[in-house]
């Protein structure tokens, strides 16, 4: 294109020679002059038609392209004697896109001399940072409760893929309520990303409500109910006893089951619920034989227990037969606890004896009583989440072991109500703790105490080696059935079954 354009040049200055010629009227010497000229401007054009390039226009970001984004050359024309040729460009050599490095391409175009070539190196690069992908948001809350638990991040590199475990993560505690994380990864040709996270830390947690005395209660129709109250503790807003509100009330002369609730809420909005159950029964507690109970049923029930080597051999047989029972269980070890679970897994009632069996102990005052229980309580329900409020004295209420402590049965049999608790004596007893030694033995004193005109609560136990028992329970259930008695175990519904306290 230059050449052609110095040509024209050369041709006006001839033609102006030309005209300062003939102004001079020197004809002859125009003649020659503008014909030499117009020879070697058409010589000149013939040479550069002759020797002129192909023209290929080529995008400057041909010569540098991104690795595993770009995929072909980017060739926008390519001329030759002012004609678009492009599709006749062949190109020679390889780029391999998905690889970093530099590559030698050639362009061949056909001329009027032969083949045309233009050599160019193709650089692959990777400048394209990696992609930080953060779970949870680049805003999260966190329980000031707990440690920051990271919800957990990604990163991905076009070229090198998965760089996740090349992330660092700086972690900057800005005040009590906020946290900065930032996120950093670079790729292995340089390119680094970051990221942050704000992370706000939230009180989430609600406050604690402990109730003063027992969560159920038992009163008698024309008793005052005297409301025990409740505390609670927030671990943040502190002693918030102040804001309980109290919602329920109880009619202490009427018969019927009765609830209280307690709530309070935190100055984040956290509410806390508890629930107090009143029951109010018609009459005083006193001696029952079973006659307000349901008539024909047996209550079979095993004190002193778990033992390895009896209770589960007495909890197949009633599987076997489906019979279900209540155990009155103290204190156990974890061979124990399974014995447990699975008595409740079975739909049997745990009913609660105590943590320990020591008369000389338990019965020294209310105290010691109410704690020997609630201690074996709180473990059963730690260990099974089963919440036992049955309950049965060691000895039963007509114990004279605790006359060393003269009325402490006869103000433990209220206050055991008065808590919660229901507790459970007997009317058929079967010897097997006493003086009868044999199977049979206790087989006769079961049959011949059952009664069909009441409920009949029977006392048995399952301590270790008490074969006695064990071997007679399949013929005692038997013997219920055939002669039309039922059976079921203890629940909190049941009339109890008790005797009139001698101490």
């Amino acid at each position: 294109m230059i050449l052609y354009l110095v040509e024209l040049a050369v041709a006006i200055i001839a033609i102006i020679v030309s005209l300062i010629v003939l102004r001079k009227k020197e004809t002859k010497k125009f003649i020659t002059a503008f014909i030499i000229i117009l020879a070697l401007l058409v010589v000149s054009e013939g040479v550069t038609f002759a020797l002129e390039k192909p023209v290929i226009e080529i995008k400057k970001e041909n010569t540098t392209v991104e690795a595993k984004v770009d995929n072909h050359l980017k060739i926008a024309k390519t001329t030759y004697h002012f004609q678009d040729i492009t599709g006749e460009v062949e190109i020679e050599g390889k780029v391999d896109y998905n690889q970093i490095g530099s590559y030698e391409i050639s362009y061949k175009i056909p001329t009027l001399f032969g083949v045309y070539k233009e050599t160019e190196v193709i650089n692959v690069v990777d400048t394209t940072p990696p992609e930080i992908n953060l779970e949870g948001g680049e805003e999260y809350n966190q329980s000031y409760s707990k440690e920051y638990q990271e919800p957990g991040y990604s990163a991905i590199d076009v070229y090198d893929e998965n760089l996740t475990e090349k992330v660092q993560v700086e972690k900057n505690q800005i005040s009590d309520t906020e946290m900065e994380l930032k996120y950093t990864v670079s790729d292995n040709s340089g390119n680094t990303a970051t990221k942050t996270r704000k992370v706000h830390i939230v009180d989430d947690i609600a406050p604690n409500i402990t109730l003063n005395g027992s969560e159920t209660m038992t009163l008698i129709i024309g008793n005052k109910y005297e409301e025990k109250g409740a505390k609670a503790v927030d671990e943040k807003d502190g002693d918030l006893t102040d804001k309980i509100q109290k919602e329920g009330s109880v009619d202490t002369s009427k018969e019927g089951n009765y609830e209280i609730t307690y709530k309070v809420s935190d100055s984040k909005g956290n509410e806390a619920t508890k629930k107090r159950k009143i029951i109010v029964l018609k009459e005083e507690i006193k001696a029952r034989t079973g006659t307000d109970g349901q008539p024909g049923v047996i209550y079979l029930t095993f004190d002193d227990g778990p033992s390895s080597s009896i209770t589960p051999k007495i909890l197949d047989i009633l599987k076997q037969k489906n019979v279900k029972a209540t155990f009155f269980i103290l204190n156990y070890n974890a061979q124990g606890e399974a014995l447990v679970k699975r008595e409740i897994a079975e739909g049997h009632t745990v009913g609660i004896h105590g943590f320990s069996h020591d008369y000389n102990t338990i019965y020294q005052s209310v105290d010691t009583y109410m704690s020997n229980i609630t201690k074996l309580q709180e473990k059963i329900k730690a260990s099974t989440g089963y919440n036992a409020t049955i309950t049965r004295f060691p000895g039963g209420s007509s114990n004279t072991v605790s006359r060393y402590n003269p009325g402490i049965m006869t103000i433990l049999c209220k206050e055991v109500v008065n808590r919660g608790y229901r507790y459970f004596d007997w009317n058929v007893s079967s010897g097997d703790a006493g003086d009868v030694s044999t199977s049979q033995g206790v087989y006769n004193n079961v049959t011949k105490g059952l009664s069909k005109s009441r409920s009949n609560v029977v006392l048995m136990h399952d301590f270790s080696g008490n074969t006695k028992t064990l071997n007679a329970l399949s013929s005692i259930i038997d013997y219920g059935i055939q002669n039309g008695y039922t059976f079921s175990n203890i629940t909190t519904n049941t009339p109890m079954v008790t005797h009139k306290p001698n101490n």
